[in-house]
């Protein structure tokens, strides 16, 4: 009877030994389990945060320039003689670096420029060089104006001759003084990490007292873009809008002063 009874003992002490080893192993299989779901949320949250930056990256855009269309100069018949706008060049932080006047003839404002473009990938990996679109501007004209008769535009943010202060300005400088061999030549814009090199324009019919915001995307080119009435009166109180001194007295459709 005792042996039978020190059997039993010995199976279910055997019996318990494993089963809490199988619920201790279990348990452990929980736990890594557990964690590994755990980092598989992390990396997926991760994965999805660098890719909503991407995402962010290639649909940004930034100002380049104000446009104000400060007077325009009316026939007896209500057509448009000519256009006074003030071109206003904004720095990387959207404040104001030069100011120009042109008069055009007409009330279709053309602005030109060359523009240069990376690829896709870089610029969503918001890489230091070709993280975004580069621009030149080059001129102001009218639908009444050739192309090559249009008024140059004295760009403050350009890249003066012969300086180089950093790799940002060296790879500038060299943009635009091999821009038209980059822009015909596959082989070199690839050695460049160009994906278009071009000039472009934006153009559309105006009215004095309108204001445009200049915008350029990060992964395309130049926008021409209504200020809202607001937006335009604050960027108003931070420039003198008067008419240039030596303006003729026009009739006038309206005016920003």
């Amino acid at each position: 009877m005792i042996r039978v009874l020190r059997s039993s003992l010995t199976t279910i002490l055997i019996a318990a030994v494993f089963i809490a080893a199988f619920w201790h192993l279990r348990d452990d299989e929980y736990r890594r389990m557990n964690a590994e779901l755990r980092a598989l949320n992390e990396e997926m949250a991760e994965r999805l945060e660098e890719r909503e930056a991407m995402l962010d990256r290639l649909s940004a855009s930034r100002r380049v320039a104000h446009v104000h269309i400060v007077d325009q100069d009316l026939s007896d018949d209500d057509s448009v003689r000519s256009t006074t706008l003030k071109f206003i060049e904004l720095n990387e932080q959207g404040r104001p670096i030069g100011e120009q006047v042109f008069t055009i003839p007409g009330r279709v404002l053309y602005i030109d420029g060359w523009t240069v473009r990376f690829p896709h990938d870089m610029v969503a990996a918001g890489h230091p060089l070709y993280g975004r679109t580069m621009v030149l501007f080059r001129r102001i004209y009218s639908e009444m104006t050739a192309p090559i008769d249009g008024e140059m535009i004295d760009t403050p943010g350009a890249i003066p001759p012969g300086y180089a202060a950093d790799d940002p300005a060296r790879l500038e400088k060299r943009l635009w003084d091999q821009f038209w061999q980059i822009a015909s030549d596959a082989t070199l814009a690839r050695e460049m990490n160009v994906r278009v090199a071009q000039g472009e324009a934006v153009y559309k019919p105006v009215e004095a007292g309108q204001s445009y915001e200049l915008v350029v995307d990060a992964a395309a080119g130049m926008t021409l873009v209504p200020m809202s009435d607001e937006a335009a009166a604050d960027v108003r109180r931070q420039s003198d809008f008067s008419r240039p001194a030596h303006a003729e007295p026009q009739r006038s459709r309206s005016s920003l002063d």
